[in-house]
């Protein structure tokens, strides 16, 4: 299986954030809360970027497999927090709300319904977390 791996780092010198250095050599700034500070990426905002990202490449493979034309692909992805049993914040419930559109034959409502199915039980992202995955899509 692949490993995946990063390096974080912060320092007490002023900083009111923290890096991500990723392993192909970029760094991703990163802080709690945007403070103002549109360059940076809260952790949150990283969760559901994964999230969101691991479904659509699963609905771009599930399509193919199909025999599908993906042209386009969009997702407004929304988390929202609650309290466990022990009182402690996480990340209760992720929606998602793809719109994917297709070059050739159109699939309807409930062949999408079942690509995104699928793309869900595949997407190692989501069968790795305690959140409620919500899968809305538009159009």
């Amino acid at each position: 299986m692949p490993q995946h791996t990063m390096h974080l780092s912060w320092n007490a010198h002023g900083e009111d954030h923290y890096l991500w250095h990723l392993a192909d050599g970029n760094e991703v700034r990163v802080v709690d809360g945007h403070h103002g500070q549109q360059e940076f990426m809260e952790p949150e905002e990283a969760f559901i970027a994964s999230l969101a990202s691991c479904h659509l490449l699963s609905f771009l493979t599930e399509a193919a497999r199909e025999g599908l034309s993906v042209t386009s692909y969009d997702d407004a992805p929304e988390a929202i927090l609650g309290q466990n049993e022990k009182a402690m914040i996480y990340v209760r419930q992720v929606l998602l709300q793809p719109l994917a559109t297709f070059s050739g034959e159109q699939p309807d409502a409930g062949k999408i319904q079942a690509l995104h199915q699928r793309a869900h039980e595949k997407c190692f992202i989501a069968q790795s977390v305690k959140s409620e995955v919500l899968i809305e899509p538009r159009g």
